[in-house]
């Protein structure tokens, strides 16, 4: 409410007594819809702080300002050295102007977001704060004066329709209306009238309430908490103070929530994707069983050529397909099936254990969502950031790094990061990718287990061996794919040359990486 009318009535007539007599020494801005105003007499400095940006249009009015040494620009340059000889509240209109010898004219024309900034001489436009606002070129400073009859004749000749009496009440002052009874079907017209009379009496009572929560100016007595003032000049500096704080707050606060529901929606993915994978994975017909299945059955004699091979399901107490691989026994078929078991088992454990670690990961960031939330005061919130920047978030990994289906996935970032990957961060059993015959990231799987790390990975983690190669732009791109232990430096190579001495090779579409 700090731009109602009846605040701005309060507020010039204080103003008047800070300014008359009193010359400008400057007038600049040094942030978007920021202007700063100094004006000085022999004994004493007065400062009006402007902030007309969509967000936050208030004025203030601090002791003293430092000027930025860059990126500030003077304004309205006419004005400096001049005296002010007045301070002039428009009847009825949400401006004020303060006037100078020479017939200049500042009016501080303050209507919400389109509030503004207009310089004026002998009643002729000279020159605007914000020249965005296209109906403010053609404003007449003349007629921004409207004189009306609000006397109870004219109140009852427009049947009580008050806002076309008083067209500065606004919704507070409507509200306030309504707390008080006005708008009571069948009230008689001399209550009315006085519910009027007490409530413009309150409007020009000088008393200003602050409320302590969230930044907000009334002219009548909150049920909320409040401070009491009976300076406009005093209730301005301190809702400016709050004003700015709270929204010092809200945007670190939003920074804050943003990262961290960020990593909140990372986490909730991760864990459904591979929730997905580990039923899926523990639905499926475990390797053992069919197995098992063809060790029953070593004395059947079969066409070495064949691909698949019916025998009795004795778990299921029915007919089963099983597929073969060619060339091979049975004895044999069964021996790759128990290492498929095997590596499904490891699998599974790593998925579970994957799935552990990311839901506790997730948990520590639903309580660091939530008390973040509940801070309210900057210091605090600063505190906050300090200590979990440092001890609760992990320090950034020097390679590129993703997860696919649960494995840790490593790219380079450059040549030397090439060889500090392959040299120093892999271990002998991860595996090693890289884009053939162009150079491009070194990519690693790590496999801490051992594991037989799936055809389908390898294919994914291919793809983005591919696209961080100078072959990103190809439809289909070869990649070497290999165990790290097979990935030796030559002394004396250039950085990211390397000798392979076992290698097998995959052709894939090159694809950026989705998490």
């Amino acid at each position: 409410m700090q731009f109602n009318y009846y605040f701005l009535k309060a507020l010039t007539k204080e103003l008047s007594n800070h300014l008359l007599g009193k010359s400008t020494t400057s007038i600049f801005s040094q942030s978007k819809g920021e202007l700063l105003l100094t004006f000085e007499s022999n004994d004493s400095e007065f400062i009006i702080k402007a902030n007309l940006d969509s967000q936050s249009s208030l004025l203030s009015f601090p002791s003293t300002f430092a000027r930025a040494k860059k990126n500030s620009v003077d304004l309205f340059g006419e004005l400096v050295d001049q005296t002010v000889i007045n301070v002039r509240q428009f009847e009825n209109e949400r401006s004020f102007s303060i006037q100078f010898e020479n017939e200049f004219e500042l009016l501080f024309k303050l209507h919400g977001r389109h509030a503004n900034i207009l310089l004026f001489q002998n009643n002729e436009l000279m020159s605007l704060f914000k020249n965005g606002i296209e109906k403010d070129k053609h404003l007449r400073i003349e007629e921004l004066n409207r004189p009306l009859d609000q006397s109870t004749e004219a109140i009852q000749k427009v049947d009580f329709d008050l806002f076309q009496v008083f067209p500065t009440f606004d919704k507070h002052i409507k509200n306030q209306l309504k707390i008080k009874g006005f708008y009571q079907e069948a009230l008689e017209s001399k209550t009315k009238l006085s519910i009027l009379e007490l409530l413009i009496e309150e409007l020009n009572d000088s008393n200003f309430y602050l409320l302590k929560g969230e930044p907000g100016l009334r002219l009548f007595k909150p049920d909320e908490e409040y401070v009491l003032y009976h300076s406009p000049c005093e209730v301005s500096n301190q809702l400016a103070r709050s004003f700015f704080t709270s929204q010092v707050v809200a945007q670190l606060k939003n920074k804050l929530l943003g990262q961290i529901n960020k990593d909140i929606k990372k986490s909730e993915s991760y864990i459904s994707q591979n929730k997905s994978k580990l039923t899926e994975i523990e639905k499926r017909r475990g390797y053992d069983e069919l197995a098992n299945i063809l060790m029953a059955n070593l004395h059947l004699k079969i066409d070495p050529s064949k691909k698949e091979i019916e025998l009795f399901d004795f778990y299921a107490n029915e007919q089963i397909k099983i597929k073969l691989k060619p060339n091979m026994s049975l004895q044999h078929n069964a021996e790759n099936l128990y290492r498929k078991a095997k590596n499904q088992s490891k699998e599974v454990e790593v998925l579970k254990n994957n799935i552990l670690s990311k839901e506790k990961s997730l948990q520590q960031l639903i309580e660091h969502k939530a008390s973040i939330s509940s801070i309210e005061d900057i210091k605090t919130l600063k505190t906050f950031e300090k200590s979990n920047t440092k001890s609760n978030f992990k320090e950034a990994s020097p390679f590129m790094e993703f997860e696919i289906e649960g494995f840790q996935v490593f790219a380079g970032k450059n040549a030397k990061n090439n060889d500090l990957l392959t040299q120093k961060f892999a271990r002998k059993d991860d595996l090693w990718l890289h884009a053939r015959d162009v150079s491009g990231s070194h990519v690693i799987i790590r496999n801490p287990n051992g594991l037989k790390i799936p055809m389908g990975v390898i294919e994914q983690v291919a793809q983005i061996a591919a696209w961080h190669s100078k072959r990103k732009s190809d439809t289909l791109c070869p990649v070497i794919y290999t165990q790290k232990k097979y990935v030796r430096k030559p002394k004396g190579s250039l950085p990211g040359q390397v000798l392979l001495s076992k290698e097998e090779v995959i052709l894939v579409e090159p694809k950026r990486a989705v998490n």
